[in-house]
């Protein structure tokens, strides 16, 4: 395995010992390379790929495929590839156009990474550079000399790398698409509440009509209180200085006051709205964030409501275990298989186009999410386009808070 001599050579006397100790020395450069961790390995060409056999294969082998170099053969190392990612364009994907090419003299250099299944069943991508041994007869590659590395880590580290990225894209997408929203979302309950106090005003009108006026004035203050609540929560969350504020809470009344809230907005959809609070008991006090726990359910009764045009929405609690476990039922459009591993994502939303047919920011169960986490819980939910959806979700029981292990 000789080398070009470096232009020291030429001003510089070696003793003879000396350089037939280097001119000898193949087996300590196999164990720099596996120093390394290379495994180096000498391949004799057969009459098919496959049918050739290794020399001087590295110690490293074992590790690397599950197989002891004396046992390593072309055959078991071509039987455990699945995947073949060429580095450069020259060196074809298919092996045996490759072959061809290598012993032809096409190729001068292979560079490839391999995705090979070990004999314990465990999958590794490796990478595979080599040069062919050429004869000096017949000018033909008789075999290969080359290192195997083990690039698995490397792999893994660029996937996650390349996640991460799509998530940064996808959420930067997202916020653009909220960002062109909430003009429209500000707007609309802006212009209502400039334009009916100023009819409200004019002399002539009637009080039936000026009720009126100041009951839309009211929904649309109310709706753009919320707009920005939402979008001073999300900054919270999102810059993490969220803070919890655990207080004695009465589940009840806490759930008349959820009921309370949307009875109205249901009664005019004409929908059922019901909830179910445990039995036997008037007063439940629980230990826990009180307005983070009325607004996740307050989150999830406004998507609930909103998206009902017929049926019944219901909502209520119950104890299971050491935990309290709340749920939000309705027989609205339901949420599309397409669109449920994205609906807690901050800022999506089913249609986010400015001609959407809902009003809102996409905020809410971004928002319930990290406030149901914050408090000890988890959430989850079911849903079938055309049928509805059902969320739950816990939070520690009476005794025990989120700050509590």
């Amino acid at each position: 395995m000789r080398t070009e001599a470096s232009p020291d050579y030429l001003n510089n006397r070696f003793n003879k010992e000396v350089e037939e100790q280097f001119n000898i020395s193949a087996d300590l450069l196999s164990q720099a390379i596996e120093n390394a961790d290379g495994v180096p390995y000498q391949l004799i060409f057969g009459t098919g790929i496959g049918d050739g056999y290794f020399l001087n294969m590295g110690f490293g082998a074992k590790q690397l495929f599950g197989i002891s170099p004396g046992e390593f053969t072309e055959k078991l190392f071509q039987q455990m590839i699945e995947e073949i990612i060429p580095v450069s364009e020259d060196i074809p994907s298919d092996p045996f156009e490759t072959r061809e090419k290598i012993i032809s003299g096409v190729i001068h250099k292979y560079n490839a990474e391999l995705l090979v299944r070990t004999q314990d069943g465990e999958k590794k991508w490796i990478r595979d550079s080599s040069v062919p041994v050429i004869d000096d007869k017949t000018g033909k590659a008789t075999g290969l000399l080359g290192i195997f590395f083990d690039i698995s880590e490397h792999k893994q580290t660029l996937l996650e790398l390349g996640k991460a990225m799509d998530r940064a894209t996808e959420s930067d997408r997202l916020k653009t698409a909220f960002l062109n929203n909430i003009p429209h979302e500000i707007r609309t309950p802006l212009n209502a509440i400039v334009g009916f106090s100023t009819l409200v005003n004019e002399p002539g009108q009637l009080m039936q009509s000026r009720l009126e006026f100041q009951e839309i004035i009211t929904h649309s203050s109310d709706h753009l209180l919320e707009i920005v609540d939402d979008i001073v929560e999300i900054s919270k969350i999102e810059a993490k200085i969220i803070r919890i504020i655990n207080k004695e809470v009465n589940l009840n009344q806490m759930l008349q006051r959820v009921y309370d809230r949307f009875k109205p907005e249901a009664a005019e959809k004409n929908i059922l709205l019901r909830y179910d609070a445990p039995m036997d008991e008037k007063e439940i006090i629980i230990t826990t964030d009180g307005y983070k726990l009325f607004q996740s359910l307050n989150n999830l009764l406004s998507n609930a409501v909103k998206f009902t045009f017929d049926g019944k929405v219901e909502f209520g609690c119950s104890f299971k275990d050491d935990k309290i476990e709340f749920y939000v039922s309705d027989t609205g459009i339901g949420i599309g298989v397409e669109h449920q591993p994205n609906i807690f994502k901050p800022f999506y939303q089913a249609e986010s186009s400015s001609t959407k047919r809902y009003e809102g920011t996409g905020l809410g169960l971004s928002i319930a999410r990290a406030y149901i986490e914050l408090l000890g819980g988890e959430i989850w939910f079911t849903s079938e386009p055309g049928k509805g959806s059902v969320f739950c979700f816990n939070i520690p029981g009476p005794g025990k808070n989120s700050n509590q292990p």
